[in-house]
């Protein structure tokens, strides 16, 4: 598999900001539907929405222990 070598720092950062872009678009598609079928079940939106707001606060928990 041949890869694309970017030599200039400003086009690699612009590419993953570009990347980072469409991978939210497509987390918040997914979120969208779930929140959809939560509401069509009758399951608690709010308490699916609090289990995805820990993960992504365990992230951000994991890495301020790293930079300690």
């Amino acid at each position: 598999m041949s890869g694309i070598i970017i030599s200039d720092n400003e086009t690699a950062k612009r590419l993953n900001e570009l990347a980072r872009h469409k991978m939210i678009v497509r987390l918040l598609d997914d979120i969208r539907i779930d929140l959809m079928i939560c509401e069509i079940e009758g399951w608690d939106k709010l308490e699916y929405l609090e289990m995805l707001t820990e993960l992504i606060n365990s992230f951000a928990k994991a890495e301020r222990r790293t930079d300690e």
